[in-house]
């Protein structure tokens, strides 16, 4: 039998790495992208150890359109293209007026443009093999981001557009879910600048969770028939409390406290 085959956007680590295992363990043949080859070429040889399914690695940035635009080919011509994973992210900090143009373009480039390019991509052989999509989205997409200009924002499309992608498609086989983490054990926050043995809490509202939760919750919620994912009572409880609290308050909140992302 021939192995359904998976794409990773962003592998190298954290959540992106965490679904390459997952797909790995269930038996996916993998193309995993990602900028650091070390990493990614370990990764993929750990994955071809542990579970005997064949895994190839593009390094590949999808801020730039001819690096973007050839992984779109090599996507198009994936006849057994059963899962597509829009896992690559980032943040820039600083707000909008800060925060140079051409910055901001790369991170509109790797969030929206190439979520919406690789999905079209892939989207008649995910359809035909009744296939999936999983877009990684934030918490922070319920929330302006000052401090993080393009980050809410560019992730709040990501969520909708993905809502819209399940709905549209339902009938037709394709399962899609947004998925919106919280504070995750990943690389995120240390190319912040911040200290991680610091700034993840192990209890609490602001509790951080592990990459492997993360993806976990979402493959439960996927065969739920859940457009939203979100591992952790306490980002759900937030994310409640977000969905429903008066807008004039949330800005309030927001503006006081100048640190959401």
């Amino acid at each position: 039998m021939m192995q359904p085959v998976a794409v990773v956007t962003g592998a190298t680590s954290g959540i992106g790495a965490a679904y390459a295992e997952r797909l790995a363990r269930d038996g996916y043949q993998l193309l995993l992208t990602g900028r650091r080859e070390t990493e990614l070429a370990a990764l993929c040889q750990r994955l071809r150890d542990s579970h005997k399914v064949e895994v190839n690695y593009r390094l590949v940035d999808l801020a730039e359109a001819d690096q973007r635009e050839a992984l779109v080919q090599e996507v198009t011509l994936l006849p057994r293209l059963n899962a597509l994973i829009n896992n690559a992210g980032y943040a820039e900090d600083g707000r909008f007026g800060d925060v140079n143009w051409s910055r901001h373009s790369a991170l509109l480039d790797v969030h929206v443009l190439s979520t919406l390019q690789l999905t079209h991509a892939a989207l008649p052989n995910l359809i035909r093999a009744r296939g999936m999509v999983i877009n990684i989205a934030s918490v922070a997409s319920w929330l302006p981001t000052p401090q993080s200009a393009l980050y809410g924002p560019t992730k709040a499309f990501v969520r909708s557009f993905t809502e819209t992608l399940a709905v549209s498609y339902r009938d037709e086989g394709l399962r899609a879910v947004a998925v919106c983490p919280g504070f995750t054990v990943t690389e995120f926050h240390a190319k912040l600048g911040l200290e991680p043995a610091s700034f993840y809490k192990q209890r609490g509202f602001t509790r951080a969770w592990s990459a492997g939760e993360v993806v976990n919750q979402s493959f439960k919620d996927l065969a739920r028939g859940r457009l939203v994912s979100i591992q952790g009572w306490n980002y759900r409880l937030i994310v409640a409390v977000l969905r429903h609290i008066p807008m004039r308050w949330l800005h309030e909140i927001v503006a006081r406290s100048g640190r959401a992302r």
